[in-house]
């Protein structure tokens, strides 16, 4: 795991310091230096976000990182962010019905992104240790399967209506176990 601490703060720090940023700007009350705040902190709070795990898993990876640990220091980020939210539900929600918001078609494709970004990171890590090392195969079926897969099934469930069907059987779970609420 040590191999993976460094990738991981890196994304995280970026991570913290746009979100800061990104709510930080509305206190400066509009213009043109809050626009320009909100945009670029906006920017690289979703960029870091959505791609962070690529850079974690790869960088990981050549820095000699096993394959679990790349796996765990690749999710670390988006997990923060999803109980992040999660968190922020215990404002309105009970913790239990909280919970349930781990579950959220947007964490779903999330987590989806995220495995299709570890397929493509083992490549582009297989590219860069090639050079140092002979003998590596840089593209396997497992890492293809693996980036595929997962991009069809992101496409899939959101072009599936939309993403309006995914959204309603989160509902319905949601009325399953906790019921129609107020």
């Amino acid at each position: 795991m040590k191999p993976a601490i460094v990738p991981v703060v890196s994304v995280f720090i970026v991570m913290s310091v746009s979100f800061a940023g990104y709510f930080g700007s509305r206190h400066l009350g509009g213009g043109l230096l809050q626009s320009w705040m909100a945009t670029f902190f906006g920017t690289t709070y979703f960029l870091s976000i959505a791609f962070g795990a690529f850079y974690v898993y790869a960088t990981a990876r050549v820095r000699g990182a096993g394959f679990s640990a790349c796996i765990i220091a690749s999710l670390i980020n988006p997990f923060v962010w999803m109980a992040k939210e999660v968190f922020r539900l215990t404002e309105s929600h009970p913790f239990l019905e909280s919970l349930y918001w781990f579950l959220n078609p947007l964490n779903i494709w999330l987590l989806s992104f995220v495995i299709m970004e570890m397929g493509l990171a083992t490549i582009t890590a297989r590219i860069i240790l090639k050079q140092k090392e002979e003998g590596i195969k840089i593209v396997t079926i497992g890492p293809v399967i693996t980036a595929l897969g997962s991009l069809i099934f992101a496409i899939s469930i959101y072009a599936w209506g939309e993403g309006e069907n995914v959204y309603v059987f989160f509902l319905e779970g949601y009325r399953q176990l906790f019921g129609y609420g107020l």
